[in-house]
């Protein structure tokens, strides 16, 4: 059961992503454009920028030292942090990139290339090593079970209903001439959605599955708000 459950979190996290692509390209000329800058995207707003400051930088200070013993403001700074990075690299290529090239087609293109590029690199690789390990007979020194893993494969869903979501709304903020306004609403959604992975277990005890059914609710509703803007614009 490990094991197909590990199939299943593959899939999710590289398949899934590559086919999505795949038929926006068929769909959309230019959706391969927007897709890459999606990757792009993540790769500069986190691994180039967030993450190293985060790591490297900040531990440095004994105030971000003390704030990770308080829940609320630890979580709403790594989420207002998540969000200004990530949106506002999204508005960047949005506005300066991607100009005539901003249907609902590449929108979703653009979010599903930062979200498919974060489950392809945070979660693929730990799916692939516990693959390894199963068929060379280490399942031991996997420390996961099947039903986290099917979770886990779950979450990068919802993570990527989120991105295509919040994609959506910085891309037709720049294309409304509203790009400030959807700007800030997309970083305000990013940094609810990743405060709750700090606050929701310290602060009010809720366990993985709770974690899952925010995730699920808050991507769910971004996703929808970004179709409706598009829709109704």
């Amino acid at each position: 059961m490990l094991l197909v459950s590990l199939i299943v979190g593959i899939m999710i996290c590289y398949a899934l992503p590559t086919a999505g692509l795949f038929i926006l390209m068929r769909k959309k000329k230019g959706a391969g454009k927007a897709f890459g800058w999606g990757v792009l995207a993540f790769v500069v707003s986190q691994l180039l920028i967030r993450v190293p400051i985060l790591q490297l930088v900040l531990p440095n200070f004994q105030w971000f030292t003390v704030m990770q013993f308080y829940p609320w403001r630890y979580g709403l700074f790594l989420g207002l942090t998540a969000g200004l990075a990530e949106e506002t690299v999204r508005w960047i290529a949005a506005r300066c990139f991607l100009r005539g090239k901003d249907t609902l087609g590449h929108g979703l293109a653009f979010g599903l290339g930062h979200g498919g590029i974060e489950a392809m690199l945070v979660v693929g690789p730990n799916m692939i090593a516990g693959t390894v390990m199963v068929l060379t007979g280490q399942t031991g020194l996997f420390p996961a079970d099947w039903a986290s893993v099917l979770v886990g494969g779950a979450e990068r869903i919802f993570a990527m209903a989120f991105h295509i979501g919040a994609a959506l709304l910085v891309m037709y903020g720049v294309r409304a001439g509203r790009g400030f306004r959807y700007w800030l609403l997309a970083v305000a959604l990013h940094t609810v959605m990743d405060a709750a992975v700090v606050i929701l277990p310290a602060v009010f005890g809720v366990g993985v599955m709770g974690l899952e059914l925010y995730a699920a609710a808050l991507g769910g509703l971004t996703l929808a708000l970004g179709i409706w803007f598009y829709r109704r614009g």
